[in-house]
């Protein structure tokens, strides 16, 4: 039986960097949904938001996240940028009881799955 990493398509790599993610059909000019991204790969992308977001489950979303010079050598792109769509929406524990309300503030996992067509840039040359 395959564990969960041999079955990945790509090396996802932990980094610690924003990511504007928007919906396929809100104005380009509209505020995106920001958060910090716990892990990349060129499959996609889990990252951490604020709740209440506007995304949902299946929504159709850009995703655009620029890699630092001092993080870029554990990913091999300095920008990711390209469609994709919302694959999982899960509210993060923030120390409470089970059943327990959460805060208006707390934070929200947010996985995005890119599409095949996922615009990677800037290759690093090792």
């Amino acid at each position: 039986m395959k564990t969960a990493m041999e079955r990945r398509r790509f090396r996802r790599a932990e980094l610690d960097v924003p990511v504007a993610i928007r919906p396929v059909t809100q104005d380009a000019s509209a505020e995106p949904v920001t958060g910090q991204v716990k892990d990349l790969s060129l499959a996609g992308v889990f990252c951490y938001t604020q709740t209440p977001c506007v995304l949902k489950l299946g929504d159709a979303v850009i995703c655009s996240i620029a890699i630092p010079p001092e993080q870029a050598r554990l990913f091999p792109f300095t920008r990711v940028l390209g469609k994709g769509w919302v694959t999982r929406l899960e509210p993060l524990p923030v120390g409470r009881r089970e059943g327990e309300r959460q805060a208006e503030d707390a934070l929200l996992g947010l996985a995005v799955a890119f599409s095949p067509d996922i615009a990677a840039l800037g290759t690093i040359e090792y």
